[in-house]
């Protein structure tokens, strides 16, 4: 066995992604049972933070010069799609927070990259709002800022943050700044777990009180939802990559998406469970609910649906990454006609398992099913929370600027 001078297990010197996709099933079954006190402690155990460290899994994203194993989105996708099958709040919390290499990797100048990525373990929160102001001072920022719903924000190695810079005459935002802030700059509130579901995703308020950001660390005049790559970006003149010439909208949808399918396919699992130790209840005869034609069609209809919405995830990875290969081979740009319409494509996924989950499998699995502590009524409310995100609530705004790139016209 490979340890660290600290002592922990090494991550593997090279994964694969058949690899990665073995341990996320290794630990399926252990994250099962754990869910229900991973919701009580409202983030993951430092135990299977440490396996999925020790396994190489947040490495995922990171680029090979910097320690990582450099995968390209589906065969990440395909691992965060499995560990949410046993968990989605387990899926939430480990997705994202490494998911937000690809940002660094693509965003920042190489000697940022190589300070943050240091020896390849990286776990980094990002949100998009805006939660404060920064004043410059000499060569760096002063930072003041709050920043609610970090996931992944208990075992974090950085932050990544969105920010103004005020104008120092009207006190109204300048510019828009992003930066990037190591662990021992900002603060980890103690307040997550009141929402209705994703009790488990650790994702904690961030706060930077006064912190001093290095100006390198600080991207200017910079919106995280606005990036459109130019010709180039810093992470494909680095890495040669084509993954690093796209813009984050699709990307993230594209998260949420397989979050969302594979919670759904963990409740399909529970139902079919269900139908293999229950039985009908109401008019006789009383059979096994595997025996009676009604819950056979249930289940069927449930399990073709996911197949539909599993394949249109896997289908829009592979498509956004033609697209970025597209772009490298001196075609047209990976544009916001082709960002836009690929975040509904992985949204229509998205919307599937969600009317699977309550049309399907929550309409017919029994009131014994929801309740409390029992993993479909977990599952139901962790996919509600998917549902209400603001992801979804943005949908006709992004349908508006496809529609307006496709046709050349001011979006309305």
């Amino acid at each position: 066995m490979t340890t660290t001078q600290h002592g922990a297990t090494a991550p593997p010197a090279d994964l694969t992604p058949a690899a990665a996709a073995a341990v996320a099933d290794r630990l399926s079954a252990r994250i099962i049972e754990e869910a229900p006190e991973t919701e009580r402690r409202t983030a993951i155990s430092p135990e299977l933070h440490e396996e999925l460290r020790a396994a190489g899994l947040y490495r995922m994203l990171v680029p090979r010069r910097f320690g990582g194993y450099g995968f390209d989105l589906p065969s990440f996708l395909d691992v965060v799609m499995r560990l949410a099958r046993a968990d989605m709040s387990t899926g939430w919390c480990f997705c994202l927070p490494a998911g937000h290499a690809y940002h660094v990797a693509c965003w920042f100048d190489a000697d940022v990259q190589a300070e943050v990525f240091g020896d390849g373990h990286f776990v980094c929160p990002m949100t998009a709002a805006p939660g404060g102001t920064a004043r410059r001072d000499g060569d760096e920022w002063i930072v003041e800022s709050r920043h609610p719903y970090c996931s992944g924000a208990p075992y974090s190695t950085h932050y990544i943050g969105q920010l103004f810079e005020p104008d120092p005459q009207t006190g109204r935002p300048r510019q828009p700044l992003v930066f990037i802030a190591p662990r021992d700059a900002y603060e980890v509130l103690d307040d997550w777990g009141a929402t209705l579901g994703l009790k488990g995703s650790g994702s904690n308020t961030i706060v930077l009180d006064g912190v001093r950001i290095p100006h390198r660390h600080v991207k200017e005049n910079f919106l995280q939802t606005g990036f459109m790559p130019d010709g180039t970006t810093p992470g494909y003149e680095l890495h040669g990559d084509p993954m690093y010439l796209s813009p984050p909208i699709a990307f993230f949808c594209l998260e949420l998406s397989t979050l969302m399918v594979g919670g759904v396919l963990g409740a399909l699992d529970e139902y079919e469970h269900l139908m293999r130790t229950r039985k009908t209840t109401g008019r006789p005869p009383i059979i096994p609910r595997t025996e009676h034609q009604d819950y056979q069609r249930w289940y069927a209809q449930a399990a073709g649906r996911l197949a539909v919405a599993e394949g249109t995830i896997r289908f829009t990875a592979e498509r956004w990454m033609e697209t970025c290969r597209r772009a490298e081979a001196g075609g047209a740009p990976f544009g916001k006609e082709d960002d836009m319409l690929l975040n509904m494509m992985a949204r229509e996924a998205l919307r599937i398992a969600w009317d699977v989950l309550q049309e399907s499998i929550m309409r017919t699995a029994g009131s014994s099913a929801a309740r409390n502590g029992e993993r479909l009524e977990r599952i139901f409310r962790d996919a509600t929370m998917c549902w209400g995100h603001v992801n979804m609530i943005i949908e006709d705004f992004i349908a508006r600027e496809y529609s307006s790139a496709r046709f050349g016209v001011p979006a309305a």
